[in-house]
């Protein structure tokens, strides 16, 4: 299965939509604003996953995926916890992982990375690493290290097919 978000234009369309949707929901749903409603909420739940959501962007070294996570990440639970819609199914869902963490502890074993070891730290590290490879001049100015095309899933596939 792909990655949702292995191309560009997926990417841009969810960016797309996200701005779409803070326009329509207005002032109240900018990133900052977001952010402080969140943490000065009188709920302690919503304070404490916002904490969550802080923490985990704060391990991501990439400026721009870090700031997505935490963006996308406040947002859904700005929305989920603001609407009453959604509210009550908030509510219950974390009630159900709360009451299911044992068997959920197990199905996440192999699952679950220190920071370091996510996806998108490792891809930072070996970016990286093409930017030393490129300034000591030994690979060209616009190519990439052999650890950072592992990163690309087009020149995985253009790798995949020499070998068929």
């Amino acid at each position: 299965m792909a990655d949702i978000l292995s191309g560009e234009k997926s990417k841009k369309y969810i960016r797309l939509a996200v701005w779409m949707l803070r326009k329509k929901l207005g002032e109240d749903a900018t990133p900052a604003k977001v952010n402080i409603d969140l943490a000065h909420s009188a709920n302690p739940v919503v304070q404490f996953l916002c904490g969550l959501i802080g923490d985990a962007s704060q391990e991501i070294k990439e400026d721009y995926q870090r700031n997505t996570v935490r963006e996308l990440g406040e947002l859904l639970l700005w929305i989920l916890g603001k609407d009453t819609g959604y509210r009550d199914i908030l509510w219950w869902t974390l009630k159900q992982i709360c009451d299911h963490h044992e068997e959920i502890e197990r199905y996440l074993d192999g699952y679950v990375q220190e920071p370091p070891k996510w996806y998108v730290n490792v891809w930072h590290d070996t970016k990286e690493s093409t930017r030393k490879l490129q300034k000591k001049k030994l690979i060209p100015k616009h190519a990439m290290s052999p650890s950072e095309e592992i990163f690309v899933p087009s020149k995985q596939v253009r790798k995949l097919n020499k070998l068929k």
